[in-house]
């Protein structure tokens, strides 16, 4: 039964070749352009889901209007983090974000252009999961000078991840970044992507005005 079917579906298919190779070739764009939309969404739904706690973590955006025009602004006061905190029971913690310059460090007499840079307040891998490889979560961030820094930039660093106490100079400048842990880079699927978080603390003497 399955073979005369089989039979059949070839002669009509050499028959009317041109439609034929019409009809396949729709289906299997259609099918192909299902599978890119599918994969796209999920994509999308996957972002940030990667954070244990990602149904409670909310991102605070300034809105508001000024002179009759509408203003939507990623950016708040910083003074908006602990006043939440402070006045808003359910909120449990906030955590601070400011993306950095792109500071020049000395590593063995190398220079190294960071673009990836991050101040933040201590909290932020509370918040955040962020796996430490090395180092402390609850002390990582405990000083101003202190850094963390993904695997893959203290392997390109260092040519190793165990780096925790190593130093990292900043350039032209009297200041240094001590290194206080290692996490794993960040997922793909982030909203952010940083290879260095150091404190909020230190963004006077890594970015000098």
């Amino acid at each position: 039964m399955i073979k005369n079917n089989l039979k059949i579906a070839w002669r009509n298919l050499t028959r009317n070749f041109s439609t034929s190779f019409i009809n396949i070739v729709g289906l299997a764009m259609g099918i192909a352009t299902c599978l890119l939309i599918s994969l796209y969404v999920t994509d999308e739904f996957s972002f940030d889901r990667y954070n244990e706690h990602a149904d409670r973590i909310v991102r605070v955006v300034f809105r508001g209007t000024v002179k009759g025009g509408t203003i939507n602004d990623a950016h708040v006061m910083p003074p908006v983090a602990s006043t939440m905190k402070s006045e808003l029971p359910e909120v449990e913690e906030t955590a601070r974000l400011r993306i950095g310059g792109s500071p020049l460090f000395v590593v063995n007499n190398k220079v190294f252009h960071e673009e990836k840079m991050a101040f933040v307040d201590a909290s932020f891998f509370k918040i955040f999961t962020l796996p430490f490889i090395k180092g402390n979560l609850s002390t990582a961030i405990s000083s101003p000078n202190s850094a963390v820094i993904s695997e893959s930039t203290a392997l390109k660093y260092f040519g190793t991840n165990d780096v925790v106490g190593r130093d990292l100079i900043i350039k032209d400048n009297t200041n240094i970044l001590k290194i206080t842990g290692v996490i794993k880079d960040v997922p793909q699927n982030s909203h952010f992507h940083f290879d260095v978080f150091t404190s909020l603390d230190a963004l006077e003497f890594c970015i000098p005005y």
